[in-house]
């Protein structure tokens, strides 16, 4: 499960399977009909309907909304409308059937461009499935073999690319965060930037499996990448070398102020064992030796749903986490905290900005308004649903959002952010893009970090004030 994004790195593959419906479910009402003006195998567009017929079902059973056959049969016309070749869609005539029976519709309308275009029928239905899938939330999609395999490197902590996260937002894949040290971070990609073109090719309205094969490459290649700006607006050029990516999750650097710094990077496998490891290094505070913490969540565009639900444990000594909710209520769980919490005394602000996103968040909103508890800096990027990974076939699955998740205080974040206890500008300075350099001294000249020792040091908030009309 995720609690993240382009992300998404999922590895739950929980929910309730039912007993699936077979081909001739669809086989009844017609869809083999002309069947032999087709040049791929009736077997093999067998299981395509199979796979169809399976996607919907698991749709309509865990899907996070409730969804009508209006909503499920007739959205991917208007989608395969406009990205077919207009003869093969125009003057297709719909059946009266469309208003009392949108599955009929729905066929009726591919038989209409099969007709004229003599399509792969197999393709075609692929083409329905994206369709339909885009239309539901920008992270539930098919994954192909390639993807699966994606999933696996990401949540690994390392990974050949460029080293950005993105999500799609109204056919366009905007930039959650780039990751710290990557190449894309030092070319000056920036959360919030859309991927105009790649190698000049535009990418609004591709896939997410067309994109990522687009950024993939051998070591060393490189890549040019069109950006639009998303605080100016403004495009650039630029030009990024290809890597091996490896992203360690966890550092700590013990400032001179005695304020302890924890940066979690990613939510990964092994990224709570590696808190864990920090924190019982840490010195009690009692001890006079830490006068309080920081954690910074800045561009941490999340990961795993359950490291992110390990690391809150850690902090918190008893009460929620979080809640996850959707439609099937065999979905539905309120995780807590286990009460062995060891870092509990010891003052904390973490720091956040718009690349703090999905697992990062549900860490952030376990731990904001508890005792001794700020946070800072911007509002963050609000993505708060949960995906889960259906094995179909041949390799392939679907990933669908079957819940959202709360914050401890039951707040929901999704498509609004966490805000801030006290808003302060917190940019990192150019810092994160220094990875095997993160020391004391470059730390300490950060805006961010600055900010957070002076609040923990002497309670004073940032120079801005959290009520933007007053001055």
């Amino acid at each position: 499960m995720t609690g993240g994004t382009v992300s998404p790195a999922a590895e739950d593959t929980r929910g309730r399977h039912t007993e699936l419906s077979t081909a001739r479910a669809l086989l009844a009402q017609g869809l083999d009909r002309d069947a032999e003006t087709f040049a791929e195998p009736k077997a093999s567009f067998a299981m395509g309907l199979q796979t169809f017929e399976e996607v919907v079902n698991l749709i309509r059973e865990n899907y996070v909304h409730e969804l009508s056959d209006e909503e499920i049969f007739l959205a991917p016309i208007d989608s395969l409308t406009f990205t077919m070749l207009p003869h093969c869609t125009e003057d297709v005539q719909f059946s009266e059937a469309c208003n009392r029976d949108p599955r009929r519709c729905l066929r009726d309308f591919l038989k209409g461009i099969t007709n004229r275009c003599h399509v792969n029928r197999e393709q075609l239905l692929t083409k329905v499935l994206n369709a339909l899938l885009s239309n539901l939330d920008a992270n539930s999609n098919l994954l192909d073999a390639d993807m699966m395999k994606e999933l696996t490197i990401w949540t690994s902590g390392k990974f050949g690319g460029v080293g950005m996260v993105v999500t799609l937002r109204g056919g366009d894949y905007v930039v959650v965060s780039p990751f710290e040290g990557s190449p894309a971070h030092k070319a000056g990609v920036k959360s919030g930037d859309t991927v105009v073109e790649i190698d000049g090719q535009v990418l609004h309205g591709l896939s997410l499996m067309d994109v990522l094969r687009k950024v993939r490459g051998p070591a060393g290649s490189v890549m040019s990448v069109s950006l639009q700006d998303g605080r100016t607006g403004q495009l650039k050029e630029l030009r990024v070398r290809r890597q091996v990516i490896t992203v360690p999750p966890v550092r700590y650097v013990q400032l001179a102020s005695g304020i302890g710094y924890l940066r979690i990077v990613n939510f990964q496998h092994n990224t709570a064992a590696e808190v864990r490891k920090v924190l019982s290094r840490l010195p009690e505070r009692g001890a006079g030796e830490l006068r309080g913490l920081i954690l910074d969540l800045r561009d941490n565009p999340g990961g795993l749903f359950n490291e992110a639900i390990q690391v809150a444990d850690q902090f918190l000594p008893s009460g929620p986490i979080t809640s996850v909710r959707g439609r099937n209520r065999l979905l539905n769980e309120e995780f807590m905290a286990s009460t062995k919490a060891g870092f509990r005394r010891t003052p904390l602000v973490i720091l956040i900005n718009r690349g703090t996103a999905s697992a990062s968040e549900i860490l952030t909103g376990a731990l904001q308004g508890r005792p001794q508890v700020v946070v800072m800096g911007e509002k963050s990027f609000g993505k708060a649903s949960v995906q889960a990974v259906y094995p179909l076939r041949k390799g392939t699955a679907l990933r669908l959002t079957t819940a959202h998740y709360y914050t401890a205080d039951g707040r929901d974040i999704d498509g609004k952010g966490l805000e801030p206890d006290l808003p302060a500008d917190v940019t990192s300075d150019g810092l994160t893009e220094k990875v095997d350099l993160l020391n004391r001294f470059e730390l300490e000249g950060d805006r961010g970090v600055k900010e957070a020792v002076n609040w923990l040091c002497f309670s004073n908030s940032p120079n801005r004030s959290p009520w933007q009309g007053l001055f």
